[in-house]
């Protein structure tokens, strides 16, 4: 559901009943596994695949490269810059505008960008901090 909380990362949308989606940024549990919490384009991968309403429009990382624990933030390999992506999640990191998307709307619009920080577990499990926003629109 779009306008739930469907992803553990960032969510960018635009408009109202219902959102119109434009980029997810996924936050995977840890790049070198393939289980159903890791990034759906990881290589082997048995997590589900994005909802519909995504597509291919997203960019899944992790920051750990086993498994992760609560508390420590992985600063060494920010989330969705296209570096230090190892093993299965190598898969993650193959377009070139990472950490950039490119994206023409089905429609001409005046509605506001939403940015959501997602999460289905409180901060002490599933923070997602963000260091820098930028957005730009042609």
């Amino acid at each position: 559901n779009i306008d739930s909380y469907y992803v553990d990362g960032v969510s960018i949308t635009y408009g109202s009943n219902p959102r119109q989606h434009i980029w997810t940024y996924i936050a995977g549990w840890a790049e070198t596994h393939v289980q159903a919490s890791e990034c759906p384009c990881n290589s082997g991968s048995s997590a589900p695949p994005p909802p519909s309403f995504v597509g291919n429009d997203y960019y899944c990382e992790s920051g750990s490269n086993n498994s992760p624990s609560s508390s420590i933030r992985y600063v060494d390999d920010p989330l969705w810059d296209g570096q230090t992506c190892n093993g299965p999640e190598s898969a993650c990191c193959t377009n070139p505008n990472i950490p950039w998307f490119l994206k023409t709307l089905n429609e001409i619009t005046t509605d506001s960008i939403e940015l959501r920080v997602c999460g289905n577990e409180g901060l002490s499990n599933e923070d997602t901090p963000l260091d820098i926003i930028e957005i730009c629109i042609k």
